[in-house]
């Protein structure tokens, strides 16, 4: 366990390490894109989220069916009632995440179209 801890504290200074030397370098750095470029940009975005829609619903969905079967459990079983509510929660937690990397992308897809 503490390897995985070291390897979270490392990948976790990796990722400050890099946001900040980005920052600075797209303060010193400006760069200009071509219309073209935008516009290639914001078709693959637009496809991307159209795609990336389909999977939350179906990830969503499943999530459902699957939340629906360990609150039964839960139910049916009482001694497996812990189980069902730590595996309900770990299902609801990545369904959460998906929902807002979803959300993120459509905010990126709709301010790109203003």
């Amino acid at each position: 366990m503490t390897d995985y801890y070291h390897i979270c504290i490392a990948i976790t200074v990796g990722l400050f390490v890099g946001f900040f030397i980005g920052i600075i370098k797209s303060i010193i750095k400006k760069r200009s894109y071509s219309e073209k470029e935008i516009l290639n940009t914001r078709r693959l975005l637009n496809k991307f989220a159209a795609i990336f829609k389909y999977i939350t619903f179906l990830l969503l969905t499943l999530g459902l069916i699957w939340c629906s079967f360990f609150l039964v459990l839960g139910i049916v079983i009482p001694s497996r009632a812990d189980y069902a509510n730590n595996i309900s929660e770990l299902i609801v937690s990545v369904l959460t995440v998906i929902s807002i990397i979803f959300a993120f992308v459509e905010f990126l897809r709709r301010t790109d179209n203003k």
